[in-house]
Formats: structure tokens, sequence, C-alpha cells
């Protein structure tokens, strides 16, 4: 499993993903940088900073300057050398029905990278089974309570799934024995020592050290001049 701590990419991230091979990136709108060899990663669609919890509202007004954003991280990333592992469709959080909708309206465009999605409150296997594009990964967000009654249900039925708003360390065993994919979250950078550590003691328990070539991003030796040789 794979751990996106969101936008983060300080030293720390760059040490523990080449040491690892266990943390990635998920990039929101306006947030991309890289990519880097050492980082999988995908795409948010920035929806969630539009929406409001407490009363499930949803800023729509807010959203048409995120969906340029969004549109533009998409260019970006299919436009990269490496290519991002799957993007959120937009979707309208804590709403199954609209984020149907806004499913029909995106997906169709976007064929260069793989489809994820966000399955909210209500939401079940069956109902995705219907749709007429289907998802490559599922990512599993909707309100906290929802989110964690039903995510062994989507891990059971899909082979690639993504959970969303994770930041428990205890929780990343759990999911892993699911079978889940990966997850990302905010949380571990909020300076809480225990919430940090207790990531890099998961992502260091099974770590599977990036070794390919990755001599685009690192130092080069001198060149050594060939000795010349006079007849």
């Amino acid at each position: 499993m794979i751990v996106m701590p969101a936008n983060s990419t300080g030293w720390f991230w760059h040490s523990l993903a080449r040491e690892t091979g266990r943390i990635g990136h998920l990039y929101s709108p306006r947030a991309q940088t890289g990519p880097f060899p050492w980082f999988p990663y995908a795409l948010d669609n920035g929806a969630f900073s539009c929406w409001t919890p407490k009363t499930n509202a949803f800023d729509d007004e807010k959203w048409a300057s995120v969906e340029d954003a969004w549109n533009r991280l998409i260019v970006w990333a299919e436009c990269a050398p490496l290519k991002a592992r799957w993007a959120i469709v937009p979707d309208v959080p804590g709403n199954a029905e609209r984020t149907f909708e806004r499913w029909e309206r995106f997906a169709p465009g976007l064929t260069r990278i793989p489809r994820a999605l966000a399955v909210q409150d209500g939401m079940t296997p069956a109902d995705v089974a219907k749709l007429r594009i289907q998802p490559e990964v599922i990512a599993v967000g909707g309100s906290t309570e929802w989110k964690w009654e039903n995510v062994a249900v989507w891990a059971a039925r899909y082979p690639r799934v993504h959970l969303l708003r994770c930041n428990s360390p205890a929780k990343l065993y759990e999911l892993e024995s699911m079978g889940v994919e990966s997850c990302d979250g905010t949380g571990w950078l909020r300076g809480d020592k225990k919430q940090t550590s207790g990531l890099e003691e998961w992502a260091r328990s099974r770590a599977q050290p990036i070794t390919s070539p990755l001599w685009p991003y690192t130092c080069k030796a001198p060149r050594v001049k060939e000795q010349e040789s006079f007849a």
C-alpha cells in the first residue's frame, strides 16, 4: 500500500519515499510539482475545498474557479514524463446523486489517465455497476463515519481502492490487510510527531527501497576526459 501525504514535497518525504517505496503524492489543483520517479502520484480534483461538511453544502461558485485549475492539472499530468496512477473525476462530496451526474459529464473526457470515482454516502457497488463508463479506481470518500464503515465493502468488490482522508497510523495496517491500494491525508503534515513517526514506522515495516535508475534527478559524476595519445 502507498500513503500519499497530500501535496507534501519536503526533504523528509523525499527520503522516506526513496528508502521505503511506500510514499506517494496526491496533487490538488495548483499544487502540482515534479513529478519525481520515487513518488507515485495521483490527482485530486479540488472539490473537497468547496464542501462544508457540517452543513453538507457545496459551493458551486467556488467550484467554477477550481474546475479551470483541475483542467490545467490534467493537462500537466498528461504531458509529464511520469504518468499519474489515476485522477478523481469531479464529484460533489456528500451528495451521491450529483456525483453520479458529474461522473456522466466529466468521465468521457478523461481518457489518458485512469478514472477514479469518489463514492459518497449511500452509494453501493450495485449502483456503480450501472454506470455507462466504469471507473478503474474507487476512491472511498463521503462522511467520516460512512467511509470507515464501508471501505471494506469496496475493497472486497474492486481490485483498486483508495481511501480519502486517513491520518491514523493504526488504520494503515488495517487498510493494508483489506487490500486497499493507497490512501491520503493532510494530518501527517500538521506537526503531530506521533502521527509522523507512526507513518514512518509503518512505511519501514515493509520497505521496498527505490533502486531503479534515478540519473535524471541526481548529481552526475564529472566526465573524465580521455587521455590523448600521440603517434
